[in-house]
């Protein structure tokens, strides 16, 4: 699943990590990636908030700050019911925009070893360019040297309807069919998207918009249903 939470916020003005936790936990995802996980307020306790989003023991977390402050951070995080094989973050930062990264971790599945890659884009259309240029750049050589399935999600924050600034990625991975998810309660904008690498078979890809998820968050969040290769090359 990939989910942009809006800092715990839900559109009935409620901050509750928990809820949006044991929603997670129901839904069956074995890996989440979020965007806007936010821990900074300093009248909360980050542990708590890492408890809460991970329902209690249900899922790990794996940070992956854009900004640290001192009573907490923000950016994105990865919430996973399998073992970590290895985290790493690249920063996409812009001049004088809002820091962002772009989040990759290798999971081990039942089957093989997973890259997940989770990332949020800038608001400015020349921001996200650089950024989707760098992301396109690190991910073709990470293809070529470290040949494991691969897994990218997140919120492109890409506005345009016949945008073609995915060109270059879709030439690298296969875009999944999703439609607008933005905002949640009546989604006009297909910001939040969806690629895997050629040895993922994508049995389902859908967004989920229900009574819940219109209020928890103002993006809605995308399961996808992907069968793995017995073992990687």
């Amino acid at each position: 699943m990939t989910y942009n939470i809006h800092s715990g916020v839900g559109r009935d003005k409620k901050h509750d990590y928990k809820r949006i936790g044991q929603f997670l936990a129901n839904s069956g995802a074995d890996v989440v990636l979020l965007q806007e996980m936010d821990t900074r307020p300093p009248h909360r306790d980050t542990a708590q908030d890492v408890k809460d989003i991970c329902a209690e023991n249900t899922f790990k977390l794996i940070p992956s700050p854009a900004i640290r402050e001192a009573d907490g951070w923000y950016g994105n995080a990865i919430l996973t019911r399998f073992d970590v094989i290895s985290h790493d973050t690249v920063d996409v930062s812009q001049m004088g925009r809002q820091p962002r990264n772009v989040q990759i971790v290798e999971l081990q599945t039942e089957k093989t070893p997973l890259t997940v890659v989770n990332t949020h884009k800038g608001l400015k259309k020349l921001e996200r360019r650089s950024q989707f240029s760098l992301l396109h750049e690190h991910l073709s050589s990470r293809l070529k040297q470290h040949k494991t399935p691969l897994f990218l999600a997140g919120d492109f924050n890409e506005w345009q309807f016949f945008s073609r600034a995915f060109h270059a990625l879709n030439g690298l991975l296969n875009q999944q069919k999703i439609g607008a998810t933005f905002p949640s309660h009546f989604p006009v904008f297909s910001l939040d998207r969806v690629w895997v690498s050629d040895d993922i078979r994508v049995k389902a890809c859908r967004k989920l918009k229900n009574a819940k998820t219109r209020v928890f968050s103002d993006h809605l969040p995308v399961l996808v249903d992907i069968e793995l290769p017995e073992c990687a090359e």
